[in-house]
């Protein structure tokens, strides 16, 4: 979060002209964000049709890139966080509080349908984006979250491209101090937008350059000028010890934030503030001494990780002994087997209803069980961070199953994509991964005692009779359901590739279900708002759909209303018979489920 107005009270001493050409390390997590903003300059904000595709993001980074080479600096590495200590958990619970509440706001502003994309006379998305725009503008309207998986299919991206795929990690550990090490090795500038780079240990030379405040030279293109902030000539000029860097000017605006640039300096070369709370600038301290976990759980060749993925991967693997821990400042539960949590993005679903995680919880509690065999000890369970609409609000805790289950559980979920991938020549592959997550909303619906439709079911429904509305909230929940199937089973896909990597071999349902994985679209082929009404058309003409009754076998109550969601309704003669035929078709009698957890087969077609 920064420290506040550290970089507000810094902008006079900073130097204000050409970069010179250089070396740079770019804190990712920043440069992403900062290309959604570029990406989003255009367009209105406030209706997701008209979001930034996760191509246009990965070409404007690789675009960005180039111009910053094209003048002179050479990008060395590129460093996305792959692992969070636990002092950062309220923020990150505070950040996403912020977004689920404004999720509730923007579905209150358009609590019956979504804004549209308007029609234009050309591609939105082909349009060039300006990457070192002059003017920003502002919309304070409500405006849904953003694309959710927009970090890692920028990573995907640049891993792919020939220049920058050796430079972009995934740090075991903050960007922002794999960057600050890496300049403090090498020399030359951080790019970042986090002013806590300032407070790191740079090196004699090292600067730090917000990438918010780049800006072009038209008359000259292979020019680029900013505010250059040098913490060695800072201290100089500020008459403060350049061992302690700016950690003492930063303590004693954290501890108090009205203090004039003069006031905080004068108090920092007499160390006030850190006399009086010795302890708790200690603690400060610690999280800038990078990199925080460091070669203690580096894997070598380890397979390419979200960093969501990365983070939860790198709690399984070595213990850090308590002195080695306090050197590398490890968060202390770091091998706590007790302590794994998984942060989930916010997703474009409805507020009002369940969570669109919920229905593919199981593919990802298999993935949980699976990382068990890496860290060689049971794991109880994992609290999953999703919506919360305030820092109060429980965390939903996914119980972690054991080797049996595991094994059973895996042979279950093999078995069904089996299913759903047969005829896969005359079909199209992607829509198994579809036909899953319908599936899965299906046996929620179920285990929940619900007497109604699944809303997945609905929506098939008014797609066959034509009176699908793209805008609505139930249609937005069912493809957020889908966009989380996919990424729950990208999860588990890493994760046994992990495994395998870590624990050197992979047996059983495991093994199959990696080949099996090994055909996930990649992020960009997600569905989206955009797509996701023409692949539920493909799923029904393409007789997809049929495919799911072939699976129901514990669901032959059901099986008729998704035949009728599959063939559209009858025209009814009378508005009395409209109704009844509307109520018998949205509710139906419920019997008792089993408790198998995935409950994928069916009984009568083994």
């Amino acid at each position: 979060m920064g420290i506040p107005h550290l970089k507000r009270n810094l902008e006079t001493y900073a130097q204000t002209g050409l970069i010179e050409p250089c070396n740079v390390a770019i804190d990712g997590p920043a440069l992403a964000y900062h290309l959604l903003a570029l990406c989003s300059r255009r367009v209105q904000k406030v209706c997701p049709f008209e979001q930034p595709s996760y191509d246009l993001l990965g070409q404007t980074a690789v675009a960005w890139l180039d111009k910053i080479q094209s003048c002179g600096l050479t990008v060395s590495a590129i460093y996305f966080d792959g692992f969070l200590p636990e002092s950062k958990h309220n923020e990150r619970t505070l950040r996403l509080v912020r977004t689920s509440q404004e999720l509730v706001k923007y579905h209150q502003a358009f609590s019956t349908s979504v804004p549209k994309e308007k029609e234009r006379s050309h591609n939105a998305s082909a349009t060039p984006v300006d990457l070192f725009p002059r003017s920003w503008g502002t919309d304070k309207r409500a405006k849904p979250p953003p694309p959710p998986f927009f970090v890692p299919a920028i990573i995907d991206f640049l891993r792919t491209s020939p220049r920058y795929g050796s430079v972009t990690k995934v740090a075991p550990g903050e960007a922002d101090g794999f960057c600050a090490e890496h300049i403090r090795l090498h020399g030359g500038t951080v790019l970042s937008s986090d002013s806590d780079l300032l407070i790191h240990d740079l090196g004699a030379d090292g600067s730090v350059v917000f990438i918010a405040d780049i800006e072009a030279i038209e008359e000259e293109p292979n020019v680029l000028i900013a505010p250059q902030y040098r913490v060695s000539d800072i201290c100089k000029r500020l008459s403060m010890k350049p061992e302690h860097g700016l950690s003492h000017l930063a303590f004693e605006l954290l501890q108090d934030p009205y203090l004039t640039l003069p006031q905080a300096a004068e108090r920092s070369r007499n160390g006030v503030a850190v006399s009086a709370f010795h302890d708790e600038y200690s603690r400060f301290t610690n999280q800038y001494l990078s990199p925080e976990l460091g070669s203690s759980l580096k894997a070598k060749n380890s397979p390419d990780l979200d960093p969501r993925i990365s983070e939860i991967a790198l709690r399984c693997i070595g213990r850090v002994e308590p002195d080695q821990r306090r050197r590398a400042k490890c968060p202390d539960s770091v091998d706590d087997e007790n302590e794994f949590q998984m942060y989930l993005p916010v997703l474009l679903d409805s507020p009002s209803r369940t969570s669109s995680w919920e229905p593919s919880k199981r593919v990802r509690q298999l993935a949980y069980g699976i990382l068990q065999s890496v860290k060689g000890m049971p794991i109880p369970s994992v609290s999953e961070f999703r919506r919360l609409q305030s820092p109060s609000a429980g965390v939903r805790g996914v119980e972690v199953p054991g080797p049996d289950a595991i094994e059973i559980e895996g042979a279950d979920l093999l078995g069904v994509l089996s299913k759903l991938q047969v005829d896969s020549d005359t079909r199209p592959p992607e829509m198994a991964w579809v036909l899953l997550s319908i599936y899965q909303d299906i046996v929620l619906n179920g285990s929940q005692g619900k007497r109604s439709i699944p809303l997945s079911l609905r929506i098939i429904r008014e797609e066959a009779i034509g009176k699908l509305d793209q805008g609505s909230w139930d249609f937005l929940h069912v493809l957020a359901q889908v966009q989380a199937t996919y990424y729950s089973l990208r999860m588990l896909q890493q994760i046994i590739e992990f495994t395998k990597h870590h624990v050197g071999t992979i047996t059983g349902a495991a093994l199959k279900l990696a080949n099996c994985l090994s055909s996930l679209p990649s992020l960009p082929d997600f569905p989206t708002v955009r797509n996701f009404a023409d692949t539920l058309k493909q799923a029904r003409e393409t007789g997809c759909l049929l495919c799911l009754a072939t699976i129901c076998g514990d669901y032959e109550d059901i099986v008729p209303h998704l035949h009728q969601s599959i063939q559209g309704l009858q025209k009814s003669k009378s508005k009395t018979t409209k109704k009844r035929k509307a109520a018998s078709e949205d509710s139906y009698p419920v019997r008792p489920r089993s408790t198998n957890r995935f409950d994928l087969l069916s009984r009568d077609d083994e």
